[in-house]
């Protein structure tokens, strides 16, 4: 705060962190901005995920109706959301929604941006389009390093399939390719990665089959969790009962797809644990794993995509929706939604409760306190309202730990603390 925005983004990148990005949405904090202007942007980036998937359907799916991308895009942003392993740190937390669920809205905008280039091989993107995606690549790869590995994986994979198919180089994917190439070096050679990674210290960072072994493990047992979760089945039924009808391809074209959706999905996943098994000894965090589900649908909906349009060419009938059948996908919702703990139940169960209403009146009075007083050394009580869906650690009873320390400087105090038993009168 003391050093202003510019010179504090350049220490975090040289002494922190090499997330050029995220660290530039650092001010993304209630206690900086109001709470007002801080739910407005938790929400917008809901509403950013909702109309980036939308753009990204209709990109994909030029000749479907728009009551079928409304439709395919909510159901997306459903299953996410359901899935999601902390959508507190996706969305409520700042910091953490700048280098994560950011990321997640880059690239569906660069996924519709080049949609129409990948059916459409004559297609020419205007040039400010190519500028456009390419930033996009570099700010997400500067967002964290499991986007910028998985964006890295994914655009990769997206060129050699064009070139497989095709049988030539896409120039605008190319270009594509090398931006985020580019935005992977600043973040792997940054100054600030290297001090970073001190921080860790065990006896599986950087040991190649440990590393390994745990990955594989992680990796294994996310994959079966989100298998038998409801809103993959759902996904996966109203994929194929409602797929738009597209040309015919040829046999061997959809085991190649499949093929490719297979190998993109154990990347993604055996990958991004690698990542974090080798840099840091353990398990990603789980802002991370939701960035990981994030691209874990996109390769499950190629996979789909593959394995219905093998069915149409064997002349497999596929049951089309009707009212039936949309009637008993509502109904399963709706019960799954009631029956199981879910992401999106809790989150309501905190609205009604009046939990998070609770909360914030907490926190306000304790920062008006902190505003307020002449005291330098002050004593603030506990939060006793603590909202399920919500990522936050309160201050200690002790003015030295890195969180009171952190509130003290903040509010220009010598130190803060929280009261106890027997410190209260």
């Amino acid at each position: 705060m003391e050093k202003g925005f510019l010179q504090s983004n350049v220490d975090y990148y040289t002494r922190t962190t090499g997330r050029f990005f995220s660290s530039a949405f650092l001010f993304m904090n209630p206690m900086l901005l109001s709470f007002g202007a801080f739910k407005c942007y938790s929400l917008s980036l809901v509403a950013g995920l909702v109309l980036c998937t939308r753009w990204a359907v209709g990109a994909w799916f030029p000749a479907a109706s728009n009551t079928w991308k409304w439709t395919a895009a909510l159901t997306l942003v459903v299953a996410f959301l359901w899935g999601m392993a902390a959508p507190v740190q996706g969305f409520y937390w700042g910091t953490g929604s700048a280098g994560y669920t950011q990321s997640a809205l880059f690239t569906l905008a660069i996924a519709g941006l080049f949609g129409r280039r990948s059916l459409n091989p004559a297609w020419r993107p205007h040039p400010a389009v190519l500028v456009l995606a390419s930033l996009l690549a570099v700010a997400t790869t500067g967002c964290t390093e499991v986007a910028m590995a998985l964006l890295l994986l994914h655009v990769a994979a997206w060129n050699a399939v064009y070139f497989w198919i095709n049988r030539r180089i896409s120039r605008p994917l190319a270009i594509l390719l090398l931006a985020t190439i580019l935005g992977a070096v600043m973040v792997v050679l940054s100054p600030g990665n290297a001090l970073r990674s001190e921080y860790y210290s065990n006896g599986v960072k950087h040991v190649l089959p440990a590393a390994v072994a745990l990955a594989v493990k992680l990796g294994i047992k996310q994959v079966l969790l989100w298998l038998v979760f409801v809103p993959f089945a759902l996904l996966s039924f109203v994929a194929v009962v409602a797929w738009p009808e597209h040309a015919p391809v040829s046999r061997q074209r959809c085991w190649e797809l499949i093929a490719a959706a297979l190998v993109l999905m154990a990347c993604t996943v055996f990958g991004a644990y690698f990542l974090g098994t080798w840099s840091m000894g353990h398990c990603i965090p789980m802002r991370g794993v939701n960035l990981v589900l994030f691209f874990f649908i996109i390769d499950w909906l190629a996979l789909l995509a593959g394995l219905i349009a093998l069915l149409r060419t064997a002349a497999v009938e596929l049951p089309r929706p009707g009212l039936f059948l949309s009637f008993g996908l509502v109904c399963i919702l709706l019960v799954s939604f009631a029956s199981s703990p879910n992401n999106v139940k809790t989150a309501w169960r905190d609205l009604l409760s009046g939990d998070a209403a609770r909360y914030s009146a907490e926190l306000t009075k304790r920062h008006e306190l902190l505003r307020s007083t002449r005291e330098q050394d002050v004593l603030v009580p506990p939060l006793k309202s603590r909202p399920k869906t919500l990522f936050f650690n309160d201050l200690t009873p002790d003015p030295l730990n890195w969180r009171n320390t952190g509130c003290a400087r903040f509010f220009r105090k010598r130190s803060v603390a929280i009261t106890t038993s027997s410190s209260q009168p």
